[in-house]
């Protein structure tokens, strides 16, 4: 068993403190660490922190060169736009040689291309199926057009898709339970304060998810395979697209908004006789 991360917003931490604290985890765990990367996607976090919004993506690209320079070289220093350092050793190195393997998020396909380009597995998330099928080709196509063989040195070509998943015995009581809760997630995820939300609202809906997925009801949301909620027949047989078209790693949301433990328990139990089970 393996165990990572998802993810570590780049931006927000000093690059050196990360690369400390994943090489002690690698570490502790004796190589079984993955370590996951973000730029982050909440501008009102940036402007908390006193960071501009539009350097994440250059803040992101800096801070994996000095993650990287200091797990794989024995002394190293950075002078850079956003950290400098004089020479210095991370002690302990990591576990893994040369280091552990990096899982970067991507939602567009060109962006998913970058990934590939690099060897690294990747990881989507508030991506429409539609578009995580053409982010795996884009992939595919630049990790196969890397010099060096699939699998060499720490990574492998990997396709991870994150979901908010909820399994109930019936549709009917998926939809209603799950409804309320993926708002609650979208209440939380705001940063707005509690309590949660008690009913669903398809106006509240479109309002809480305006940036991340363009304003969209949880029946529209549902229609472009934005979760994993329904009926265990239901839930199979997206799981079965979702392989189909090349994504070979599922990272499940459970617990979100108001979802009680014995309904995630229950929830995890159906998913794993309808997916797992059901699989020779």
């Amino acid at each position: 068993m393996r165990f990572g991360n998802y993810v570590n917003v780049m931006p927000f931490h000093h690059p050196l403190r990360l690369a400390a604290e994943a090489a002690m985890l690698d570490n502790l765990a004796r190589g079984r660490f993955d370590f996951g990367i973000g730029k982050g996607v909440r501008p009102g976090e940036f402007a908390k922190l006193g960071l501009q919004f539009d350097d994440a993506t250059a803040m992101t690209d800096e801070a994996i060169e000095i993650v990287l320079k200091a797990w794989t070289e024995e002394a190293c220093t950075h002078e850079g736009r956003f950290w400098r350092f004089p020479e210095l050793s991370l002690r302990p190195r990591p576990f893994q040689r040369p280091h552990p393997p990096l899982h970067m998020v991507a939602s567009r396909p060109a962006s998913a291309a970058r990934v590939g380009a690099r060897g690294w597995p990747v990881a989507m998330h508030f991506t429409p199926t539609d578009v995580v099928a053409r982010c795996v080709e884009e992939y595919r196509a630049a990790a196969a057009a890397r010099t060096e063989p699939p699998g060499a040195g720490p990574y492998r070509p990997r396709l991870l898709l994150c979901r908010e998943t909820y399994v109930a015995e019936t549709a009917e009581a998926a939809r209603g339970e799950g409804a309320l809760a993926l708002q609650g997630f979208w209440y939380l995820s705001s940063l707005a304060p509690p309590p949660l939300p008690t009913r669903y609202s398809d106006e509240r809906f479109k309002e809480l998810t305006a940036r991340i997925w363009g304003g969209r009801t949880y029946d529209e949301l549902a229609k472009i395979g934005g979760m994993l909620i329904g009926s265990p027949e239901q839930v199979s047989a997206e799981v079965e697209r979702l392989e189909a078209i090349g994504v070979d790693t599922l990272l499940l949301v459970c617990s979100f908004g108001n979802l009680s433990h014995a309904q995630v328990c229950r929830s995890l139990e159906l998913f794993a006789r309808a997916v797992i089970h059901a699989r020779p």
